[in-house]
């Protein structure tokens, strides 16, 4: 198999790094593009990582057209895909500051989309979210109808649109992937799992918005890559819904991380919030025929591995940012 070159944008995020890693070991090269965060402990960690490993990452604002195409003229590589994985994310926080999730998750996929047309790559991948679906309690399929309650996902579905036309009108072979609350290795410290483990271990109290009976799809990251790096082979226009299919209690999720500790969690509870859901559930039958690919971490061997990692190098990293 011969040797190609992928852009990853956010390499230094969660997705982003991960799949860096993923890109890297099947014998190929990476460039990363992404915000140079110097109080972001683990953002920090994470790019010290990809350096060891030959990622090369150019501090570029994907908002500001100008940056790319310095970006572009000082590069001459050719890039088999785009993985458009930057952007903001976090729904709360999107409810505070609304105008900075359009700006980057919109402005900054359209500079993205024309960068893509300029260097003529085979194709691009953009990472959406489950949240474009909103209160959708039954097993959300790509074709059901979309109802965003948030700034972040109303801009993430936007962005879909903008990714849709562009394919069309400019013949660019586009994936969208909606991914379900994704957890693993270096996750997001903002998301359940990984907060929870950090002061589960540290025996600080966790809260629990509502009863903790609220179910997610939680898919283990290297699932993700898998699925991610194969959508990048796909033709035409395409959306698809990455998830495990397997809901699981938020409680439940405190359970196995207890036993992996062999501690047990001081539990808050706060009244639910009005932007949580109750259930998420993918339909994942159109990637995993599309794809050929098939989710196979279980919750109990992704949260093992997981608690793992973070064992391993939450001195390394110090507080969680």
């Amino acid at each position: 198999m011969g040797k190609d070159t992928y852009l990853v944008t956010g390499s230094s995020g969660f997705i982003g790094y991960n799949l860096c890693n993923y890109i890297i070991k099947r014998g190929h090269n990476v460039f990363g593009l992404d915000l140079d965060e110097k109080y972001n402990n683990l953002k920090k960690w994470r790019n010290e990582k990809l350096n060891k490993i030959g990622v090369k990452t150019f501090c570029v604002d994907i908002s500001d057209k100008y940056q790319l195409d310095d970006f572009k003229n000082k590069n001459n590589a050719s890039f088999k895909s785009i993985f458009h994985l930057a952007g903001l994310a976090g729904v709360r926080r999107s409810l505070e500051i609304p105008e900075k999730y359009y700006d980057a998750n919109l402005r900054g996929t359209l500079n993205i989309l024309n960068l893509a047309s300029h260097i003529n790559v085979d194709s691009l991948v953009f990472s959406s979210t489950s949240s474009v679906y909103g209160g959708n309690k039954n097993s959300s399929k790509e074709t059901d109808n979309l109802n965003p309650i948030s700034p972040y996902a109303n801009s993430k579905l936007l962005a879909e649109k903008i990714c849709k036309l562009y394919s069309i009108s400019n013949n660019l072979n586009v994936s969208i992937l909606r991914y379900f609350t994704v957890y693993g290795e270096a996750g997001r410290p903002d998301m359940s799992i990984l907060r929870f483990i950090d002061n589960i271990f540290n025996g600080n109290p966790i809260t629990i918005y509502g009863d903790g009976n609220q179910e997610r799809d939680f898919t283990y990251i290297e699932d993700v890559c898998d699925a991610t790096f194969k959508s990048s082979k796909l033709v035409d226009f395409n959306i698809l819904n990455i998830g495990n299919s397997k809901p699981v209690k938020l409680n439940d999720i405190v359970n196995i991380i207890e036993k992996k500790l062999n501690k047990k969690a001081k539990i808050i509870n706060e009244p639910k919030n009005n932007l949580d859901v109750f259930k998420t559930h993918a339909d994942n039958s159109r990637a995993m025929n599309l794809l050929k690919w098939v989710p196979v971490f279980s919750i109990e061997k992704g949260i093992e591995s997981t608690v793992d990692w973070y064992i391993n190098n939450h001195n390394l990293i110090g507080k969680l940012s």
